[in-house]
């Protein structure tokens, strides 16, 4: 496990177990990773594709890339230095993403990742702010994304920490409570 310096999330190499037949890798397993699934959702995206960033209050994600490679950016919102980190995840790699930190990723010949997601989408729990907001200070891999209408039309990063903190009952200068 690879740590970013954003607590809760967690970067895992999934072990490969191959034969000739082809190759396993254990993703989950609740005596690890005590999540409570309820929902797995699948995206496959095409070159320059990026999507992002998203939040969510109570949400955890559990992002798995099934096929090709992606920048994933993440920002921690609970922080009043809002932190931030990026990273590259390949074939067989995870993130786990705990709510208030925002993410988003790109990639440059396409991928299909997988969500394991704490709670059904159902739309009161999704946010975000503009990939490009000059606060998050990302230096995205690809030039001219292919965005969503709704990443495109996406408000400023300091609204989403104002957001995220003041759900968790914090002022703009408080310390982060876990």
């Amino acid at each position: 496990m690879r740590q970013l310096g954003i607590p809760g999330v967690e970067h895992h190499a999934l072990e490969a177990h191959s034969d000739e037949r082809g190759t396993l890798r254990e993703l989950w397993r609740a005596s690890v990773r005590p999540l409570r699934i309820r929902q797995v959702l699948v995206t496959s995206s095409a070159p320059r594709a990026l999507r992002g960033m998203h939040y969510h209050l109570r949400q955890s994600d559990l992002c798995y890339v099934s096929a090709g490679a992606v920048f994933m950016a993440l920002v921690d919102l609970r922080r009043p230095d809002h932190r931030s980190g990026a990273l590259w995840l390949g074939q067989g790699e995870s993130v786990l993403i705990p709510p208030g930190v925002a993410h988003g990723y790109t990639t440059e010949q396409g991928a299909t990742v997988m969500y394991l997601l704490t709670e059904e989408v159902d739309g009161s729990d999704e946010f975000g702010f503009r990939f490009d907001d000059p606060a998050a200070a990302i230096q995205w891999p690809v030039d001219d994304p292919r965005l969503s209408a709704r990443d495109r039309e996406a408000g400023a990063m300091a609204r989403a920490v104002a957001h995220v903190r003041a759900q968790r009952g914090l002022g703009p200068m408080d310390p982060v409570r876990p």
